[in-house]
């Protein structure tokens, strides 16, 4: 059994769909190549997480800890700031969005 509180592990080309990630401790874990759909990652530290080139439709985030966060090469996420720690957290213009959304502005 894996200890809860300090979890690290890599993925590659993986399908984690509908996985529970919640309030687990994954400080710097890499995703890459990743389909992240709706994957539950409330209340988990995801701290200088790599999520590079994944697909995080409906993927959950709120009351995580997702400070130096990299998002930059992935998309179809939906966090909301106000419920997400996300200091120093890397985002792609194209997706900045995903940020937005609660605000019903339209990003062009």
């Amino acid at each position: 059994m894996c200890d809860k509180l300090i979890f690290e592990v890599h993925f590659y080309n993986c399908t984690l769909d509908f996985s529970k990630f919640y309030t687990l401790k994954i400080k710097g874990t890499t995703f890459t190549n990743c389909s992240l759909i709706a994957v539950d990652f409330m209340a988990a530290d995801l701290t200088s997480v790599l999520f590079d080139n994944c697909d995080l439709y409906r993927s959950e985030f709120d009351k995580a800890i997702a400070n130096k966060a990299d998002f930059k090469t992935s998309y179809n996420y939906t966090i909301d700031p106000s419920k997400t720690k996300l200091k120093k957290a890397v985002f792609a213009l194209k997706e900045v969005k995903g940020l937005l959304f609660k605000h019903d502005v339209i990003v062009s």
